[in-house]
This record gives C-alpha cells, sequence and structure tokens, in this order.
C-alpha cells in the first residue's frame, strides 16, 4: 500500500497515501478558543476553512510541532463516506518518504485507548505506526463535519 511515513513527537507514524491531498509547509493557525489542545486552529486552503491536529499534541497529550524547516502540513481528506465528508490538516514535524509499505509482519499493537492507531510496520527497517485519519475524524466530531460555508463566505 503506498504510504505516508512522517515523524512526530520523535517517532514514526505511517498514514495511506490515498487520504493525503497536498503537503505544505507549516503556517500558522487561527486558533480556536475552547478547542482541544491538539487542535491548533483553522487555516485557509484556498478558501475553505480547515480544523489543524497538531500530531505531537494529539499523541502525546503535550507539546506542539515545532516549527522548522522540515515540519509539514498534510492534508487529509477521507472522502465521502456516510455523508460527513471529514478534510482536516495534520501538522508533523517531518515528512519521511512516501513509499510501498506493506503489512506482512505487522505488529498490531492493540492501542484501545486511541483506535486510530493501528499496527507497527516496517520501514526501511525501523517501526512506524499505522494512523487512520478516517478512525481519527469517527472520534473526533469537530473533524469530521463537512464545512457548510467557505472561508470568503464567513469574511
Amino acid at each position: 500500500m503506498r504510504t505516508f511515513v512522517f515523524v512526530a513527537a520523535g517517532h514514526r507514524y505511517a498514514l495511506d497515501a490515498s487520504s493525503v491531498q497536498a503537503v505544505h509547509p507549516l503556517v500558522r493557525a487561527r486558533p480556536v478558543p475552547g478547542g482541544p489542545t491538539w487542535l491548533a486552529g483553522v487555516i485557509d486552503v484556498h478558501g475553505e476553512f480547515v480544523p489543524l491536529v497538531d500530531a505531537t499534541a494529539l499523541l502525546t497529550g503535550a507539546g506542539t510541532v515545532e516549527r522548522t524547516l522540515g515540519a509539514r502540513v498534510l492534508l487529509l481528506d477521507t472522502g465521502v463516506g456516510d455523508g460527513t465528508r471529514a478534510r482536516f490538516a495534520l501538522a508533523v514535524d517531518r515528512v519521511e518518504d512516501a513509499a510501498e509499505v506493506d503489512d506482512l509482519g505487522a505488529w498490531h499493537s492493540g492501542a484501545g485507548g486511541a483506535p486510530w492507531l493501528g499496527a507497527v510496520v516496517q520501514h526501511r527497517g525501523l517501526p512506524a505506526q499505522r494512523l487512520d485519519p478516517r478512525a481519527l475524524a469517527d472520534g473526533h466530531p469537530q473533524l469530521a463535519a463537512p464545512a457548510s460555508l467557505s472561508a470568503r463566505d464567513r469574511a
């Protein structure tokens, strides 16, 4: 399966490349008061406000992705499933690779507290834990809710 391997909070993660629409340098987000700590805010993507998830805060419960030259934003879209389009951005420390990674020999971690984290796969001889953007959106309504207005309409 074509996979993006990225680093956040010093650990490697992998996600299905079919959900990645674009990769951009890290940008500043407009804060969302009262949001969860892992929600860095919203960013404007071609006139649409998109929630920005800070992968470090999400995965560790503390800290943020550092603003470095290698920091990236992965624009994720899980498509249209049950009528809800999950489109959000994920801020990561760096994107390591886009490669074919299969689950042969994967270790199923049993990350029950985070159902959006899956099996640990091997990439270039190192472990990378699968992250499922659809399951993440399903567990966090602020990511799964479709935007009814574009940024231009809200101005």
